[in-house]
This record gives structure tokens, C-alpha cells and sequence, in this order.
């Protein structure tokens, strides 16, 4: 063992004392460690060969030696053919878990199947939940860690059973077993119990299950079949297994129709562009500013197909950019139409996917369809949805900088969904900020809660950019959202998205709204931000500056908002609310402070003093300690009114000082290392 890794081979007599060479090869091949060390067996025991082989011998030479040229020959065969598959072995294992890669593994099960035509096979996926969360919270390492037990423990199921396991990517991993095995055991014995920071939890898992596969299929989409199946029990706490069924099966041919009738219904231009108007709801009387365009799919034999069926069907595979230049193409061209036909400008926003946002001709084609039809870029808005910022966030964001720079005007769709963190809104280059429409349907539902939308629009208007609110319905939203702030909305309360003819009818009695004055449909407020970029650095400084945690307070009805860091303070998300910020900061700050700081600390979290000691904007600083490992950490907390459209939020941050200073001289070494010698 010790010499386990310079060992080439092992030439093994196999009568000895203590141990015997059977033994030894027993040992040896049962042991992971040794199990691939290649070796011959030399005895004059000529009956011993079949088990010496059956046991895992590579070779077997008895007496009496032939010449030792052809000893030396097999010899350097046997670690040859070693090498040889410790080359194979290592392409087509995952380097981090040591399972098969995907690759691999398909080929394998491929031999399975042609070595066990008879017996049925299942196929299965599993994937970690929240697997994300943990690398965020704990770092890699530990993930790397998560990824090594779980898949070890798959690897000892399968191997119980018969079955092969590879690492398919990420979090997922791929079972191939024989019918009818005890998943929900396999899951259980997979789910580790983990330990990082004081914190017990498990690995809790997910499956997804194509029982007795249709070996007629390639071995991907078998396993394509189990993924849908673990993906109808993602994010569910109750249900832990999905198995493929007749319903998916159908909703996969309806996919692949779909897919299959793509290019026809481009050529014949099947899909058609609705428009959904948007209003500016601040003044008395709401006024159409713009729209957005929707597309639609008019099937000849499936007839009206929904967006939610085919939009996520071609974002995924790729066809969705083919289907997006279309729809801007035909929306600009109907900008163009109804400029010649009602001498007015009628802004239209158009959607624009991730994928989309990669192509480095984007710029190219948008200026080419603008170009065609005579437009400039202020008349074709484009709405980038918000999770398209959190992957190559630093990619996207310069392709959006880009596009500004061309003068086009970008609102951030789907904004609420739960992406963004309080540095990401300082950080994203937006003209506008659209609220998810599920989002705004929560919120006004039974027992919902509108002040995170109050949140939002504060946040917005501190950065000068207007609040588009989508799905509104009723005249309750309307009215909640024009007094909380909110600039324009679009929803079934002023209209569901129309074809290009009746929204027609909008524009009309927008020209009679507006006779005596030129007729123009421009948006009643620049959406580009008129913010000074001293005001830019002000909002971003106060959202990434070092705080651990921030306070939103609306001092009037004591309703606060926690943004908490996690142990990365450029990076605060929306972790809690409350609705009595005073009372309950003292559980959430008075827990841990040391007591000879504890009453001062109190008196200057009573709401008359903290508001009294920030009335005239200047913020207010106190420094305090808290025990933290037995040891005394030095803390302070700061409290400002926040410049909104009121004057009663105010927001308190709270930063460690110990972990500041520490980062500072760490910053200074880096620094001074970086000094060519004889510059300082």
C-alpha cells in the first residue's frame, strides 16, 4: 500500500509464508487502492491458473520459466495494456466524483442493453435541490464535497442492484438499473446528512423516473424522458419522485410538432404580433404611451397555440432568437405603418431573449431593422426579462451598455421574481423597471401584501427610473399603484393584448383625448433617467458598501424590509419584513450586544430618539460590540432618511468594523506587492 503509487506490476508467487498468493490477489483485488495494480502470477502450481485468472490475475506463467526475453515481453504487454486503460479510465470518468461521464455512460448502458436484451430497464435522473445555495452559503468546496457523497452513495445503490451511474452534469446525476428497485430507499441513503458552520442539514434530492424504457429510443432521450419527470417535482416538499406517464409522453409529441412546424409557420407567417397598450396612470385622465408586442401562433390544424407552450420549447433549443427577429421585424414594420397612416409616433417595446443578448450582431440586426423601416431607436423599446442578468451578468450588461450607447431604451421585464439583489439594481443599465405580473397578482390577492411593491417603486424613483406595473385587472389595483407611485401599467383592466387592428382603436381615441395639440404618442416622461451621476454613486455606495445587513423603514406605519448579506456584503438580498421595525429590533439587534453597550444601544433604537438624531439628513453614526467565538466584535450601525418621494423612510445599515479594517490592509498588501521595486 505504501508503495501504491510507483508500483507497475506485481509478479506474485503464490506459496508463501504468513499470507498465501491467492490471498494476496484477494486482497488486492477487493481493495480500491490496489485493485488496478496489474499482476502475474509465477508458481509451479500449473492447477492453480483458472482461479489465479478467476481472481483477477492479468497473467499467469508457470514452471518451468520459459526464456526470460518472453517473461520480460509479457511483462511490459501487462503494463502496457495497464497504462492503456488507465488512459481510458480517466476520459471517461467525471474528474471530480470519479463516476462515468455522460458520454461514457451512454455507451455502457448501450452494452447493457445488447448484453440483456431481455431485461426491462429503468432510467432515472436526480438532482440536488438548491444545490446553487449551498456553493453561495458555503462555497465550492464544500458543493465539490456534496457532489462526491452523493454520488458515492449512488454508485454503492447501484452496484447493490446491477445498475450503472455518471455524472451528468452539475448537480444532475443518471441511473440505469434493472425494473422496480426501491427509489425512495436509494433517495434516502443518497440525501448525506451535512455539517458547515455550526449548521446540520441534508442534501435533499429529487428523482425522476422513465420506468421500463422503450429500448427503440436513443439511450439521451431516454433520459430526457427521466429529467422531465424530476422536473414536474422540483421545488415540491411533499413529493420527492416524478415518474414519466402517459401525460408527458403526450405533451412531449405536442413538443415535437411544435418544433417540427417551426420553420413552415415562419414562412408562412403563422405567428402574428398582438399589442397590449400601456398607459401613464399619474395623470387624471391615463394616457396611452406605448406597447408592448406579444406574438401569437395560429396552428392550421392545432389552431390557437399559447405562448406558454412554444416559447419555452424554443428558448430551449435554441429556436427562439429565429422566432424573436421575426416578431421585431413585423412590429416595426407596423410602427412604420401607423406613422404613415396617422402621422403620430406609436412606441412598441419588443422582447429580447437571453440567447439573443449573446450574438454579437444583435446591434447590427436591430440597426438593420430599423433602418428598413425607417425608425429611430426610440420608437422600438426593448425588454430584457430580469433573470437574464444573473448569468454572465458581466457579459449581458456590457451587451446592454452597448445598446444604450445606440440610443435604445431598455426596461427590465419581469422585475420581483426574486434575481435581483440590492447591488444588482445599482449595477443593471435600465431605463425602466416592469414588476412581474405574478408578482403583482400576489400581492392583491387574499391575505397578499403590496409593500414590497411600495419597496420597489421607492427604490426605483431613488434611482430615477419609472415603474411599469404588468397584469393589472382591476380599478383597485389601479388606484393602489397610482398612490403608491407607480408611472405606467398594462393589464386586462384597460385591455387584453389585441391584434394590430383594434389596438388601432386606442391610438384613435388617443388623437380625440389629444385634439388642439399635435398628436403625438411619445411616453409622457423621458424613460432614459435624468439622474446626475453623483446621485448614481450615492444609491450604489449606500447599496454595497460593506453592510451586512440593511433596514427599509417606513417610520409612519413602522413596516421594514431586512436585506441581509449572508457573509458577502456586496451582495444583499431580500431575506425578511415585518411590521413593527422598533419592536423587534431589539431581538434582532440587542440579542448579542455586550452589555456595557446594550442600554445605549437601546436608547438610540427608541424611534423618537433615532428619528430626532437624523432630522436634519445628516446620517447618524454608533459603534458597538457584539460576542461573537467568545471574543468582542466591533460593529456600527447607520441610520439615514432615505431620499425618496416621501420623508418617512429611513434606512439603517449595520456593518461589522473587524471584517472592514481586515479588508482594508488586505487590500493595502495587495497594493504595496503590486509596487515595481524602487517606485515606492
Amino acid at each position: 500500500r505504501k508503495s501504491k503509487d510507483v508500483l507497475s506490476l506485481v509478479l506474485l508467487d503464490l506459496k508463501m509464508p504468513v499470507m498465501s498468493g491467492i490471498e494476496v490477489l484477494q486482497e488486492m483485488r477487493a481493495d480500491s487502492e490496489l485493485e488496478n495494480i496489474p499482476v502475474i502470477v509465477l508458481t509451479s502450481d500449473q492447477d492453480a491458473e483458472i482461479e489465479s485468472l478467476t481472481i483477477g490475475a492479468n497473467d499467469f506463467i508457470s514452471k518451468p520459466y520459459p526464456q526470460a526475453g518472453v517473461i520480460l515481453a509479457r511483462i511490459q504487454r501487462a503494463i502496457e495494456l495497464h497504462e492503456d486503460r488507465l488512459i481510458i479510465s480517466s476520459t471517461e470518468r467525471d474528474e471530480l466524483t470519479g463516476l462515468y461521464n455522460r458520454e461514457y455512460f451512454y455507451r455502457y448502458a448501450e452494452q447493457y442493453d445488447n448484453h440483456h436484451k431481455g431485461t426491462a430497464m429503468d432510467a432515472i435522473v436526480v438532482d440536488i435541490n438548491h444545490f446553487h445555495l449551498m456553493n453561495e452559503r458555503f462555497g465550492t468546496q464544500f458543493g465539490n464535497d456534496v457532489l462526491c457523497r452523493v454520488g458515492n452513495e449512488l454508485l454503492a445503490a447501484m452496484r447493490e442492484v446491477g445498475g450503472i451511474v455518471c455524472r451528468r452534469e452539475a448537480d444532475t446525476f443518471m441511473l440505469y438499473c434493472p425494473c422496480g428497485q426501491d427509489y425512495e430507499g436509494i433517495l434516502d441513503k443518497a440525501a448525506v446528512e451535512l455539517s458547515e458552520k455550526g449548521e446540520e442539514m441534508r442534501a435533499w434530492l429529487r428523482m425522476g423516473v422513465y420506468e421500463d424504457v422503450d429500448k427503440s429510443l436513443d439511450i439521451e432521450r431516454r433520459f430526457d424522458r427521466a429529467k422531465l419527470a424530476s422536473d414536474t417535482v422540483k421545488g415540491s416538499f411533499s413529493q420527492r419522485i416524478g415518474r414519466y406517464d402517459v401525460a408527458m409522453h403526450e405533451k412531449e409529441l405536442y413538443s415535437e410538432q411544435l418544433i417540427e412546424d417551426f420553420s413552415t409557420a415562419i414562412n408562412e407567417r403563422q405567428f402574428k404580433v398582438y399589442y397590449q397598450p400601456k398607459f401613464d396612470i399619474q395623470p387624471e385622465i391615463p394616457v396611452l404611451v406605448s406597447a408592448e408586442a406579444l406574438v401569437r401562433w395560429q396552428h392550421p390544424t392545432l389552431g390557437m397555440v399559447s405562448p406558454g407552450a412554444f416559447i419555452p420549447l424554443f428558448e430551449e433549443n435554441g429556436l427562439i432568437q429565429r422566432l424573436d427577429i421575426y416578431v421585431w421585424r413585423e412590429a416595426a414594420a407596423q410602427i412604420k405603418d401607423w406613422k404613415e397612416r396617422y402621422d403620430i409616433v406609436v412606441p412598441v417595446s419588443v422582447n429580447v431573449s437571453r440567447i439573443d443578448m449573446y450574438d454579437p450582431r444583435l446591434p447590427e440586426i436591430l440597426l438593420g431593422i430599423l433602418g428598413d423601416n425607417g425608425l429611430t431607436a426610440s420608437e422600438f423599446l426593448l425588454e430584457i426579462t430580469e433573470s437574464a442578468y444573473t448569468q454572465d451578468s458581466y457579459q449581458i450588461i456590457k451587451a446592454v451598455n452597448d445598446l444604450r450607447d445606440l440610443g435604445f431604451q431598455i426596461e427590465v421585464d419581469d422585475f420581483g421574481t426574486g434575481y435581483s439583489s440590492l447591488n444588482m439594481i445599482s449595477e443593471l443599465p435600465l431605463d425602466a423597471l416592469k414588476l412581474d405580473m405574478q408578482f403583482i397578482r400576489s400581492a392583491f390577492e387574499e391575505g397578499g401584501d403590496t409593500r414590497m411593491i411600495e419597496i420597489i417603486i421607492d427604490i426605483a424613483d431613488y434611482l430615477s427610473v419609472p415603474v411599469i406595473a404588468e397584469g393589472v385587472e382591476t380599478e383597485e389595483q389601479l388606484f393602489v399603484l397610482r398612490e403608491m407611485g407607480c408611472d405606467r401599467v398594462q393589464g386586462y383592466y384597460f385591455s387584453r393584448p389585441v391584434p394590430a387592428d383594434e389596438y388601432e382603436k386606442f391610438i384613435e381615441e388617443s388623437n380625440r383625448v389629444r385634439s388642439g395639440s399635435p398628436a403625438r404618442l411619445q411616453p409622457s416622461r423621458e424613460m432614459a433617467p435624468h439622474r446626475s451621476e453623483s446621485a448614481f454613486i450615492e444609491i450604489k455606495h449606500a447599496l454595497i458598501s460593506g453592510f451586512e445587513a440593511i433596514f427599509y423603514v417606513d417610520t409612519e406605519s413602522d413596516h421594514y424590509v431586512e436585506f441581509s448579506s449572508r457573509g458577502k456584503p456586496k451582495n444583499l438580498q431580500i431575506e425578511d419584513s415585518g411590521s413593527s421595525f422598533f419592536d423587534d429590533a431589539q431581538r434582532l439587534l440587542l440579542s448579542s450586544v455586550l452589555p456595557e453597550d446594550e442600554a445605549r444601544m437601546s436608547l438610540s433604537l427608541q424611534k423618537d430618539a433615532l428619528l430626532l438624531q437624523i432630522a436634519g439628513h445628516d446620517p447618524f453614526f454608533m459603534t458597538y460590540r457584539i460576542l461573537q467565538d467568545g471574543k468582542p466584535a466591533y460593529y456600527c450601525m447607520k441610520a439615514i432618511r432615505a431620499n425618496t418621494h416621501d420623508d418617512h423612510h429611513i434606512v439603517i445599515g449595520i456593518s461589522n468594523i473587524d471584517v472592514q479594517v481586515s479588508q482594508v490592509l488586505a487590500d493595502a498588501a495587495v497594493s504595496d506587492a503590486e509596487v515595481e521595486p524602487g517606485t515606492a
